[in-house]
């Protein structure tokens, strides 16, 4: 019987067109035929060809297919995550090469650079990504442009890394990752207000609308993090996380701010079935297994080998995480056990070297329970293993903490001169580092040396240009609270008009 699936004579008197039928099959299978032979994008022998790309008296002829970038792209990526950088180098040539006109390709190689702590040359594959890719309508290519800014940011440019940002909101208002990263450097490190981040967030919530997108979960999950956060509004908060999970069920990040945010209003119950829920199709997520673990450690008669079972899933799952054992360090620390705290803190610097927090946090265990020398020497290692290329002399702001933490130290052992200049290098390397101000201040004025400190206060507010940022705040309340300590209470009503 007749399946159907047998082929059918061609109709009397019907030609097959050989040249038409070629041309078909070069195009489904990417092959470039010239006068001198024919090249397939998928020859890895003669460089020449790879990529299939040729030219005919300078002149590019043609595109490739989309899909062979597609592939080579996904294998970099895919390499990357593995850790093969020169494979992953290798995909992203090809498909720059194939396309010079794909951004994906720039982008991957960047990241590439980056993972080789070369920022001169992830910076430079960006720009040369930015010149060549234009979307249909004239534009700059917004991921690249955002991308910089992460990177400027990173290195400490913060003001490159803001006109980054709103170029790249400028280029494509509906690009959500843009307006996410501009709203977080204002608020997190430009110390502006909360109103400065919202501001952004209700943009791109407005721009998506407009460009008849779906509402993204992305930004409804940062939003509610600041207004949290920054304005202490949970009930809005909440309300936003809502938004974000019901745009994206399986949201993680959402789930895992909203459990932390309910560990804190101390909801445990609720913040359990945050971390329960994204353990259902996120298994090895350290970042939700770490807060669960806190989570536990922190409720009222909480078992302890539930939380270290729950740490030690969290370095199963990611063992170059450095916030793990951060945590899993501090956790073992409180319930006495000195020696695993400070074994847990040596095997994650190991792991993850430019992890400032780490290093502080074992430099001031040390302080605590060790000797002074030890702890300065953990203090150097850190500056010396997080120190950023363009930080000057006191290593960039990732080392502000730890110049903070080494003045506490001296201040402790009664060396104020040693004191004086760890302050001073964590101001230099962030200027507004709001723990070294005070704690320099607090010296100074437990001397009796309180010109000084109100010196030290002075400029440090000039650093604050928004009356309205949270660490102009936090800084006048310490400043009144010191003149109120030393019986100066005219001196502390005059403190909020400077």
């Amino acid at each position: 019987p007749d399946s159907g699936l047998r082929k059918k004579p061609p109709a009397k008197g019907g030609k097959v067109n050989k040249v038409l039928s070629r041309l078909v099959e070069d195009k489904v299978n990417g092959i470039q035929r010239t006068a001198t032979g024919t090249y397939d994008d998928n020859d890895e022998g003669d460089s020449k060809s790879d990529g299939a790309i040729q030219f005919r008296e300078g002149v590019r002829l043609g595109r490739p297919l989309k899909l062979n970038c597609d592939k080579l792209t996904y294998y970099g990526r895919k390499a990357i995550r593995k850790n093969n950088l020169s494979e992953a180098e290798n995909m992203y040539k090809r498909a720059m090469e194939m396309d010079p006109f794909d951004g994906r390709s720039y982008l991957g190689l960047s990241r590439v650079a980056q993972r080789r702590k070369d920022v001169s040359g992830a910076r430079e594959y960006l720009k040369r990504g930015i010149e060549c890719c234009f979307n249909e309508d004239g534009s700059r290519d917004p991921f690249l442009l955002q991308a910089l800014g992460v990177l400027e940011e990173r290195a400490g440019n913060l003001a490159e890394a803001e006109s980054l940002y709103i170029a790249a909101a400028k280029e494509k208002p509906s690009h959500a990752a843009a307006w996410v990263s501009l709203a977080q450097l204002r608020t997190r490190k430009l110390s502006q207000g909360v109103n400065a981040g919202r501001i952004c967030y209700q943009t791109a919530e407005l721009e998506l609308q407009r460009a008849g997108l779906p509402a993204s979960s992305y930004v409804y999950t940062a939003w509610a993090s600041l207004e949290w956060k920054k304005g202490g509004d949970v009930k809005t908060a909440r309300t936003l996380f809502q938004k974000a999970l019901g745009r994206d069920p399986n949201c993680s990040a959402a789930w895992l701010q909203l459990g932390v945010m309910e560990t804190k209003k101390r909801h445990w119950d609720r913040a359990k079935k945050c971390f329960e829920t994204v353990l259902t199709f996120d298994q090895r997520n350290s970042r939700v297994l770490q807060a669960y673990a806190i989570m536990e450690s922190q409720k009222p008669n909480g078992d302890s080998r539930t939380a270290i079972d729950l740490f030690e899933r969290a370095l199963n799952a990611n063992w170059r995480d450095g916030g793990v054992y951060q945590a899993y360090a501090l956790y073992v620390l409180k319930l006495g056990d000195i020696d695993s705290a400070r074994d847990l803190l040596r095997r994650g610097t190991h792991v993850d070297r430019k992890h400032a927090a780490l290093w502080q946090a074992w430099g001031v265990l040390e302080t605590r329970f060790g000797t002074a020398e030890q702890a300065r020497d953990v203090f150097q290692q850190g500056i010396w293993s997080c120190a950023q290329s363009n930080g000057g002399q006191s290593g960039g702001s990732h080392c502000a903490r730890l110049w903070q933490a080494w003045g506490v130290l001296e201040a402790k052992e009664g060396d104020c001169m040693a004191a004086r200049q760890s302050f001073s290098r964590a101001l230099d390397a962030d200027s507004r580092n709001i723990a070294a101000v005070t704690a320099w201040t607090t010296m100074e004025a437990n001397l009796n040396n309180i010109k000084d400190a109100r010196l030290i206060y002075n400029r440090a507010l000039k650093r604050f240009p928004s009356a309205l940022s949270d660490g102009k705040t936090a800084l006048w309340n310490a400043y009144e609270q010191m003149e109120v300590r030393m019986g100066n209470i005219e001196e502390a009503r005059q403190i909020y008009q400077m």
